[in-house]
Formats: structure tokens, C-alpha cells, sequence
């Protein structure tokens, strides 16, 4: 079942109303639990495996193919039971022309068809699409946090970042920079050894601005370079 009780919640309630909206639009971070509370919100429509669509990116992205595939699948509605669900992995990375289809899907919904679209970020979706569909908006799983052995020395990185000197906090960042491969992962992982271990809340807010920087694609090198300059003032 939902393993967020606020959310667990709401679509409760919206099932319980028996007002189920032809679009839902779940919004929250990758570590969310987003697919799970999908597939749990389908199984309380009562949709049955035949009725019951996953779509995820091909490659990047979803592409126009994929939008017009689903167009035929859901055009005569569930089978078995009330309800269609069609959950879509990733909607915010639909291409321009896959949006453009599915938003004419949108605009006549097939009855009993269910669309529910998990993102990350809100201002991917455009906003003829985001306005067709009841928002849900997800918080980050709870998970409790212990140390990563291989993250170590950035650990110990933290614990005196206030004492290095601007040539040293330029290597922490040429470091982290190394690590691009993860580096979301391991500045996350960063703001929770801040906020746990030391209870400092100033470099748990740099920790993430660097984070969003990095999502919003700016130069990975500047992000981190302005990051250890702001860890070491902090």
C-alpha cells in the first residue's frame, strides 16, 4: 500500500468520493514512492492486469510512437472492470511532439480511462497537460540514514570544511567533480550526514542548492566550485 500517509490519504478519500478525475499528475523526487502509490491507486480502481498500461522513456525520452501506441490501446476503455490505468514513468520526459499527441488524448479522455504521470519536475510538463490533471504532491521516502564507507573522505571533508583554506576547498570541489557519474547520489547523501551528523543546517542548504544546480543542467564544474566556496564561509 502508500508509504506516505498524507497521500495515502487523499487518494483514499478520492476513492472513497467515487469523483476519480480522468488524469493525475504525481509530483516528487526519484526516492519517492510515486510507482508504488500508482500501482496501489490502480489496484484500489479495481483494474485488472488487461487493464492496466505502464509506460516508461524509450532511450531519453517518450517519443511520439509510443504516445499514438497507447492512443489504440486505450481507445475503447477497461475490459473487465471500471476503470483503465495507464501509468507513465517519467512524463516530464515526453518529447515535444509525444506532449502535443497526448495532450489531444487529454482534451477527449476515453471514459473510464485513468491517466496518472509520475515526474520530478513540474515545469517540464507543459502547462496544457499539468492543468488537465489533479496534482499529487509526494515528499521524499523515509529512509533512516547510516553512513556509506565509500563516501568517507568526504565526510571528513565536511567535518572541517570551515578550516580549509580557498586553494583546498577548490581541490574538495575538483574531488567531487570526479565523482559526476553519482554526484547527485553523493550530494544528497552529504546533505544527510550535515543534517544528522552535524546538525548544520546552513551547509545542508548549500548541499542542496548544488543539487538543484546540477538538475537545472549548470556547469557541473561552477556548481561545485561555488558550492565549496559557500561550505567553507558557512
Amino acid at each position: 500500500m502508500c508509504y506516505n500517509y498524507y497521500v495515502h490519504r487523499v487518494l483514499k478519500g478520492i476513492i472513497n468520493s467515487k469523483r476519480i478525475a480522468s488524469a493525475f499528475l504525481f509530483v516528487g523526487p526519484p526516492d519517492s514512492s510515486k510507482s508504488e502509490d500508482a500501482q496501489a491507486f490502480a489496484d484500489e480502481l479495481g483494474c485488472s492486469k488487461f487493464d492496466l498500461v505502464r509506460v516508461k522513456p524509450d532511450g531519453a525520452y517518450i517519443k511520439i510512437e509510443q504516445v499514438r501506441d497507447l492512443q489504440g490501446r486505450v481507445r475503447y476503455g477497461p475490459s473487465t472492470g471500471d476503470y483503465f490505468a495507464v501509468i507513465i514513468e517519467r512524463a516530464d520526459q515526453m518529447t515535444p511532439e509525444a506532449a502535443g499527441a497526448f495532450l489531444k488524448t487529454l482534451e477527449e479522455p476515453p471514459k473510464g480511462v485513468v491517466f496518472i504521470l509520475l515526474i520530478e519536475r513540474e515545469d517540464r510538463v507543459p502547462l496544457t497537460i499539468v492543468s488537465r490533471c489533479q496534482r499529487i504532491v509526494f515528499g521524499e521516502k523515509f529512509v533512516q540514514w547510516t553512513p556509506k564507507p565509500e563516501f568517507d573522505a568526504f565526510y571528513s571533508d565536511l567535518k572541517e570544511i570551515k578550516k580549509k583554506s580557498v586553494l583546498e576547498l577548490f581541490e574538495l570541489s575538483a574531488r567531487l567533480e570526479k565523482e559526476k557519474e553519482r554526484i547527485e547520489t553523493l550530494l544528497y547523501d552529504l546533505v544527510a550526514f550535515a543534517k544528522e551528523e552535524l546538525k548544520d543546517l546552513k551547509l545542508v542548504r548549500v548541499l542542496l542548492d548544488a543539487a538543484a544546480n546540477i538538475k537545472k543542467r549548470a556547469s557541473l564544474k561552477l556548481a561545485l566550485d561555488l558550492a565549496c566556496l559557500r561550505m567553507g564561509e558557512a
